[in-house]
């Protein structure tokens, strides 16, 4: 895993940040099957999240509510709106978090942003799969006498747990469901 550099300062925003890249190989696939696959930015969200939760708002847009876990006492369940957009194979699939809340920090909710970007690119017979996460907290200091020797161990913590959950996501979920696609779809002209 490869690390963004950490700004933490005490007069701006508390802000920690992450770079984080997977390879997944996929069986039996070619580069023009899995550019078919990622083509359709529903099926790879689908993989990557509880498809149960995804709810399509149109135009590319997607609404998605996690289910809780577990940060330090806090019980957190994250509800985002998601923009994912195909460009063609070399530009991949951009995910982008457009909004994104944090339930269960109670005074903290409105306080703690997190951002995301992915992309997901076909290359051979392997899907690369890049993302840039950020988690910051705004009016912090100003809401809670919190220091930042506490706030930045919960920041790194909270998107460790974020980097856990996407990288199973990938090499289990996007994996899977893009092999099950591949073989119900052997002419990479179908979609």
């Amino acid at each position: 895993m490869r690390f963004c550099a950490l700004n933490i300062l005490r007069t701006a925003p508390l802000r920690v940040q992450r770079c984080h890249r997977c390879v997944l190989t996929i069986q039996r696939a070619s580069a023009a099957q899995l550019e078919a696959y990622l083509s359709t930015p529903e099926r790879p969200l689908r993989a990557l999240l509880n498809r149960r939760k995804v709810v399509d708002r149109g135009d590319g847009r997607f609404l998605y509510q996690s289910r809780p876990y577990a940060l330090l006492s806090f019980r957190v369940r994250p509800e985002v709106t998601v923009r994912a957009v195909w460009a063609d194979r070399a530009s991949g699939l951009t995910i982008l978090f457009e909004r994104c809340t944090i339930h269960g920090l109670g005074a903290l909710d409105s306080l703690v942003h997190f951002a995301c970007e992915a992309r997901i690119v076909p290359q051979g017979d392997q899907l690369v799969a890049e993302a840039e996460l950020a988690l910051e907290t705004h009016g912090v200091a100003s809401a809670l006498p919190i220091p930042d020797r506490l706030l930045r161990p919960m920041g790194e913590r909270a998107l460790d747990l974020v980097v856990a959950r996407l990288e199973k996501r990938c090499r289990h979920g996007l994996v899977q469901a893009a092999e099950r696609w591949i073989a119900a779809h052997p002419s990479s002209g179908d979609s």
